[in-house]
C-alpha cells in the first residue's frame, strides 16, 4: 500500500482511534488505521470503567452488547472520604461496565475493520510527511521497514505521549503536574458478590483506593498515594501494592490476601493538559489532545465521546468545523477536567469535602445527581445547589466547624477561577457555532478537508 492515498490516516488503534475509524468508515471514508503494537494486545496505562455515555458510542459501532455480556453491570457507585460516604445508583439502563483492555481493544479494532477501515498493526509512526507547513501523511516503521502513507488528513489518536503531537509541535495549555502515583492489578473476584456497590472509590487521608467488578470474574484494584512515597517502593512495588490495598477494610475484604493475576502496572509520573488539536492537515483526538487526571475513572468513556465529537467535523471538512470541534471539546470536558484535578490533589480529603459528602450521602434526591454527573448530564458544580450548600455551611457554623468553613472559602476561590475559564471556553464554543453557521456550505454533500486546506477532497 506504499504510495496509496487515503482520505484519513488515524494513528493509534485503541479507544479513540479505533472508534473514530469505525465511525468514519461507516460513512464511506477511506480510512487507514495504524497501530504501533501487535493487534489485540493489552493497553496497560488505562482506566477501566466505562460509563453509560461511553457505552452509547459503543452501541453505534456495534460492540455495546458484547461489553454488556462480558462484564457485570456497575449500577451502584460508592464514593467515600474517610467515614463520609455516598452510594449512588445509576438510572435504569445506564449502568457502567469495567472491561479489561485486552478484551475490549480487539473488539474495537475488529469493529473498525468490519466497518471498512484498513488496520495495520506493528506500524509505528516516526515522521510526518509535509507539503510546506501542511501535513500530508506519515512515515511508519513496519515489519518490512519504513513505509510512507499519504492522506488528506492525519489524526493523532496515539495517547498522552502522542508522536503526532510532538512532530506537529502543537502548544499545550492548562497544564498541571500530578502530585500522585499509583499501581493497579487484577485479582480473583469473590465467589459470591455481597457488596452493596459495584464500583468503589475511597479516600482515606492522603491515600486513594478503587475496586471495580471486571470481566472474567475479576476485580480491578487500584492504589494511589503521594508520588514520592509510591516511587520509593522500587523493586518491591508488587508486595508494597498488595500491602497498601490491605490498608482499607473494603479492598482487604474484596481482594483478601490473594495475589494479583498477571502484571501489576504503575503510573509514577504524569501531567494533565490540553493541546491545540487542529492544524494544517492534522487533528489530535482523545488523550493526544486532552489528558485529565485518571483518579475519577472517566478516561475510556471520554475517549469514545471524543471520537464521536470529531466525526462530524471530519465529514463536514470545512476549517470552521474543525474549529468547532476544538471549542466544543474544551467546553464540554473542562468541568470534569477541573474536578478530576481537584480530586487527585493531595489534600482533597479535607474537612470541607468530608462535610459535603457526608450530607450528600444523606439526601436521596441529591445522590441521584452523582450518577447524572458521571453520565455527563450535569457538571460537578451542579450536583449541590448553592442554596443547599449555604445551608450546610450554616450547620457547620452552628457546630463550630471553622475548619469546614475555611475549606469552603478556599474551594469557592478555586471554583470561581475555574468558572471564569469555563465561561470563556463556552463563549469560544458559541462563537465557533455562529461562524460555522455563516460559513459557505461544503462543496459536496460529504467531504473531508483538513484544517487549512483550500478545497474538499472527496465526495
Amino acid at each position: 500500500m506504499d504510495g496509496r492515498r487515503w482520505d484519513v490516516i488515524v494513528v493509534g488503534a485503541r479507544c479513540t482511534g479505533a472508534t473514530l475509524s469505525a465511525l468514519l468508515a461507516k460513512q464511506g471514508v477511506r480510512t487507514l488505521l495504524l497501530e504501533a503494537g501487535p493487534r489485540g494486545t493489552d493497553m496497560p496505562m488505562s482506566t477501566h470503567l466505562i460509563q453509560a455515555a461511553g457505552i452509547d458510542v459503543l452501541d453505534r459501532i456495534g460492540i455495546g452488547e458484547k461489553v454488556r455480556a462480558a462484564a457485570p453491570a456497575s449500577r451502584t457507585f460508592r464514593f467515600a472520604l474517610d467515614d463520609s460516604i455516598v452510594l449512588s445508583r445509576n438510572d435504569e439502563g445506564r449502568a457502567a461496565r469495567c472491561v479489561r483492555r485486552s478484551v475490549i481493544d480487539p473488539w474495537l479494532q475488529d469493529a473498525a475493520e468490519e466497518a471498512g477501515a484498513t488496520l495495520l498493526d506493528r506500524h509505528r509512526v516516526v515522521d510526518l510527511l509535509r507539503d510546506g507547513d501542511r501535513v500530508t501523511g506519515v512515515v511508519a516503521r513496519g515489519p518490512a521497514g519504513p513505509v510512507s502513507f499519504h492522506a488528506d488528513l492525519v489524526v493523532g489518536a496515539d495517547g498522552a505521549h502522542s508522536t503526532v503531537a510532538k512532530l506537529a509541535g502543537v502548544e499545550e495549555y492548562l497544564v498541571t503536574e500530578s502530585t500522585r502515583a499509583g499501581y493497579w492489578g487484577y485479582f480473583p473476584a469473590p465467589a459470591q458478590w455481597t457488596e452493596e456497590w459495584d464500583a468503589n472509590l475511597e479516600h482515606q487521608g492522603d491515600e486513594i483506593r478503587y475496586s471495580f467488578r471486571t470481566d472474567g470474574d475479576l476485580v480491578t484494584a487500584v492504589y494511589v498515594g503521594k508520588a514520592d512515597e509510591v516511587r520509593s517502593w522500587g523493586r518491591e512495588y508488587r508486595q508494597r501494592f498488595v500491602q497498601a490495598l490491605e490498608g482499607s477494610e473494603v479492598t482487604r475484604r474484596i481482594v483478601g490476601r490473594s495475589e494479583p493475576i498477571g502484571n501489576v502496572v504503575g503510573l509514577l509520573k504524569s501531567k494533565f493538559f490540553y493541546r491545540r488539536p487542529v492544524g494544517p492537515g492534522f487533528v489530535l483526538a482523545g488523550d493526544a489532545g486532552h489528558f485529565k487526571d485518571f483518579v475519577t475513572g472517566l478516561g475510556m468513556a471520554d475517549a469514545f465521546l471524543d471520537a464521536q465529537r470529531l466525526t462530524p467535523a471530519i465529514l463536514d471538512g470545512r476549517p470552521e468545523a474543525f474549529e468547532l470541534y476544538w471549542r466544543q471539546r474544551d467546553a464540554e470536558t473542562l468541568p470534569l477536567h477541573f474536578d478530576a484535578i481537584s480530586q487527585g490533589k493531595v489534600g482533597f480529603n479535607d474537612a470541607f469535602n468530608r462535610w459535603v459528602i457526608g450530607r450528600l450521602g444523606q439526601d436521596p434526591e441529591l445522590k441521584k445527581r452523582v450518577s447524572k454527573m458521571l453520565d455527563r448530564k450535569i457538571d460537578p458544580s451542579e450536583m449541590v445547589p448553592m442554596k443547599t450548600m449555604l445551608g450546610w455551611m450554616g450547620a457547620a457554623l452552628v457546630r463550630g466547624r471553622f475548619d469546614v468553613l475555611a475549606g469552603f472559602m478556599k474551594a469557592g476561590k478555586q471554583l470561581g477561577g475555574e468558572a471564569k475559564e469555563i465561561a470563556a471556553r463556552r463563549a469560544m464554543f458559541e462563537r465557533a457555532k455562529a461562524t460555522l453557521a455563516q460559513a459557505p456550505a461544503p462543496s459536496a454533500a460529504k467531504g473531508v478537508e483538513s484544517p487549512g486546506a483550500g478545497q474538499h477532497v472527496f465526495a
